[in-house]
């Protein structure tokens, strides 16, 4: 049953509208007068509880049964079809075969983030120098020009050959290896033995 509006039509001789300002009417044909517009509202919705109710109800107003759901034309049908889709799916959400370890994954995750959290919380500013601050972090040049400042090789060098140290060996020259000043103070049998002067 499709809607249908009040028109123009409908309303025309019913009502005051129209009356002279005596109408020749009894009382009983003046209250039907009066009457007539209200029980046409009336009667058009009544007509339109009806319409609501019929199984065509939901296509009058737009609405269409959708692909892949099994439903009658009717809005109460569709609704219903609709909410047990969403339950099927809120079910099969907590039945997958590997939920305990997906659930795994995600409480790892959220341990890895609170921690991340917890690190980054007093950090306010990305420094380009190395300092005893708690509320800064270096940028990698920075730890580049720290490492490059603190010789790290020469104090190797240090260590492992004081000055005066022998170095043999065959082939490569030890200014090479390490750095320093060396001289080449012996090659018997092929070995080649150098003394590091810096």
């Amino acid at each position: 049953m499709a809607f249908s509006p009040i028109t123009d039509a409908d309303r025309e001789g019913k009502g005051n509208v129209g009356q002279p300002d005596t109408p020749a009417l009894t009382t009983t044909e003046m209250q039907e007068q009066m009457d007539s517009l209200p029980n046409l509202v009336i009667d058009k919705f009544n007509e339109l509880i009806e319409a609501l109710e019929d199984t065509t109800a939901a296509i009058s107003i737009g609405a269409e049964v959708p692909e892949g759901f099994t439903a009658q034309p009717n809005v109460q049908s569709i609704l219903s079809a609709m909410v047990t889709s969403i339950n099927l799916c809120t079910q099969a959400k907590h039945t997958h075969s590997n939920k305990a370890e997906l659930d795994q994954i995600s409480e790892e995750t959220l341990t890895a983030t609170s921690r991340l959290v917890t690190l980054f919380t007093q950090i306010f500013s990305i420094d380009l120098i190395l300092s005893n601050s708690t509320s800064a972090i270096p940028n990698s040049n920075a730890v580049k020009y720290y490492v490059d400042n603190l010789n790290i090789k020469s104090k190797v060098l240090d260590v492992a050959y004081p000055i005066g140290a022998v170095y043999s060996t065959t082939s490569t020259d030890p200014a090479t290896l390490f750095g320093g000043t060396w001289t080449l103070i012996d090659t018997t049998d092929g070995v080649k033995r150098y003394q590091r002067n810096s």
